[in-house]
């Protein structure tokens, strides 16, 4: 058991540092308005894979897994990351940096949470290694390998949360309005990228759909 936990901590801090749209929107976000901002993106991305996690583990993933509700996720996902590749883009161009406020950091929670919500990619993640490692338990010992496979990952998780957002709001004292617009160019193309690719592919489920119907 103290293997499993230890290996789920590391596992969420992998999960957490990937490369994407979550680092990507706390990394500018960050920049632009310190610490909190960064930290909410990425905390309210841990509640939509901490979801998706548990459904997984619960073996009640079966209730989304279906080919009308991934593409409505789809569909959802890549118009926020479409939506906020224009924001960055935008700010970009203009040189524009809003004011930290309760609404942007209201906004910072709920953008990181969605994006991890409308990701259909991640419950295929969760089925295939969190499936694969409460598997390896016995049969009386499941209900606590569930429960220690979401701590550690939770805290693993947890630990890149504040470990980025702190190395963010510290950066952010060494770069100008100059560096901060080439982030959000950076970031824009990113997110725009990864909107017209679930995009594609969401369109591609119902292609294949149209297909199989007939």
């Amino acid at each position: 058991m103290n293997q499993l936990f230890l290996s789920t901590i590391g596992l969420g801090l992998a999960y957490c540092a990937t490369p994407g749209a979550v680092n990507a929107e706390a990394l500018r976000r960050g920049l632009a308005r310190g610490f909190w901002p960064a930290l909410l993106v990425q905390v309210g991305s841990l509640i939509g894979d901490t979801h998706w996690a548990a459904l997984a583990l619960t073996g009640t993933a079966f209730l989304v897994q279906n080919r009308s509700i991934e593409f409505v996720l789809g569909i959802a996902g890549a118009c926020l990351l479409l939506r906020l590749a224009w924001s960055a883009l935008h700010d970009a161009w203009t040189g524009q940096v809003p004011a930290v406020g309760e609404t942007q950091s209201r906004s910072a929670f709920l953008t990181g949470a969605f994006f991890s919500l409308t990701n259909p990619s991640a419950l295929a993640f969760w089925l295939g290694i969190g499936g694969g490692v409460v598997a390896t338990a016995t049969t009386h010992a499941r209900a606590g390998a569930i429960y220690l496979f979401l701590a550690g990952f939770v805290l693993g998780a947890l630990v890149w949360c504040v470990g980025s957002a702190a190395a963010i709001a510290c950066g952010r004292r060494f770069t100008g309005s100059a560096f901060c617009r080439w982030v959000n160019a950076l970031s824009g193309s990113v997110l725009g990228y990864l909107g017209v690719r679930t995009l594609a592919r969401t369109l591609g489920l119902l292609r294949w759909g149209r297909l199989l119907l007939g």
